[in-house]
């Protein structure tokens, strides 16, 4: 913490110079690091309401899409806005988030039903950890193959004629 912002003085210049400079990125990280923490905390706070989303699904989407359009933003402290909307516009999860996030409210605020709100809900959380894991190096790739994966476990279990794994 700097006391003496003014590096003309005497004081000031040698408080100045026995601190580490942080660069930009350094910055940006503890921003993201607040913000990604600001925005899970939301969504945990979000989780006692979905006990009473069959009654009142309205605080539950809320504070969930809060959280989770949070995370979203936390995503621009550490990657350029220019590069953030090169990955996530070439993307068709974004439409996917996006779309779910407005239905989700619109659904949680006039009561649309509950297996709607559940759907758009599930779809919201998908297609959020596959844009938060593909903006990293490695992970839409990872991601592809974590699908691929699920998708012939999936398949192997439903056209066998048990399910047991016999």
């Amino acid at each position: 913490m700097q006391f003496f912002a003014e590096e003309d003085t005497l004081l000031g210049s040698l408080v100045s110079s026995l601190q580490p400079k942080k660069t930009e990125t350094q910055k940006n990280w503890g921003v993201f690091a607040i913000l990604f923490m600001a925005g899970l905390i939301l969504i945990i706070i979000s989780i006692p309401f979905a006990s009473f989303l069959i009654l009142n699904p309205k605080p539950f989407c809320l504070l969930f899409s809060a959280g989770s359009f949070v995370i979203l933003l936390s995503m621009l402290q550490i990657i350029e806005l220019k590069t953030l909307f090169n990955k996530i516009s070439s993307s068709a999860a974004t439409l996917l988030y996006l779309v779910s996030l407005i239905a989700c409210l619109y659904t949680g605020m006039f009561y649309m039903g509950y297996f709607y709100t559940l759907g758009l809900l599930s779809l919201q959380i998908a297609s959020l950890i596959y844009l938060t894991v593909s903006l990293f190096p490695g992970g839409k790739t990872g991601m592809h193959a974590a699908f691929h994966l699920l998708k012939n476990q999936l398949k192997g279990i439903f056209l066998k004629k048990t399910f047991l794994p016999l």
